[in-house]
């Protein structure tokens, strides 16, 4: 269980409307001031913190459904103008986040969060280990992180910012077709792998034979993490470094 003082401004019944925030709120609320999270939090195919969501109850992302529960904070991540609205005509406290452009910004937003359900030290704890990520990252290496259809993340953005921690900078954004692929492969190509053991069409791609015959480092990430980028990436950048030193 989380530790810190809780002044009497804590909200006692705190709800997550978003897999983002529901991840937030599993890393920095007491497990009593969570009145529920997202069933894809809970979903072990969606979120790698679903264990720790087990026992809580679920909503299905809309206001409208926990307002019996009668929160006096509710999160969420997004533009949603609406729900904002709904919420300030029942004067419900809700906090819309922006996505994340950046390791940096996930640090900042998990340190909201813990500061708004009283509990600055798990944010503080979070920032020391993303510091301590950053300050012994190895050299960047050229590498290339390819989703389902051959879907890269951008060189710029949250994800490739993730990567750098690892090792790996991202040469590549956007669409990458298979016969690019085995014409010029990248020295490291990483799998970013979601739902595994769902196939479809998109994800089996990054799994094609010939992929697995290139000649170069090859590892896979957890697509659920990367998914949000956020409050699960630390535990990743770490088996990322060691699966790229194996």
């Amino acid at each position: 269980m989380n530790t810190g003082a809780v002044s009497a401004a804590t909200p006692a019944r705190v709800v997550s409307l978003n897999l983002c925030t529901d991840e937030y709120l599993l890393l920095t609320a007491r497990p009593r001031q969570i009145a529920s999270i997202s069933r894809l939090g809970a979903d072990e195919q969606e979120s790698p913190l679903a264990r720790q969501a087990r026992g809580f109850a679920t909503n299905s992302g809309q206001l409208s459904e926990v307002i019996e529960q009668r929160p006096d904070l509710v999160l969420t991540m997004g533009h949603d103008p609406q729900g904002v609205a709904l919420a300030a005509r029942l004067r419900i406290r809700l906090i819309a986040l922006p996505y994340p452009t950046s390791p940096a910004a996930v640090v900042a937003q998990v340190q909201q969060v813990a500061a708004l359900v009283g509990n600055t030290p798990a944010g503080t704890a979070f920032a020391a280990r993303v510091a301590a990520l950053t300050a012994s990252a190895p050299k960047a290496q050229p590498g290339l992180m390819i989703g389902g259809s051959g879907l890269a993340p951008a060189m710029d953005g949250l994800a490739a910012g993730w990567l750098r921690l690892a090792g790996i900078a991202q040469q590549q954004g956007g669409q990458i077709s298979l016969e690019r692929l085995l014409v010029q492969p990248p020295p490291i190509l990483i799998r970013n792998v979601y739902r595994r053991g769902q196939l479809s069409g998109p994800q089996a791609w990054s799994q094609h034979p010939a992929l697995r015959q290139l000649r170069v480092t090859q590892v896979e990430a957890d697509g659920r993490a990367f998914l949000c980028g956020g409050a699960a990436m630390p535990a990743e950048i770490a088996r990322l470094r060691k699966a790229l030193a194996a």
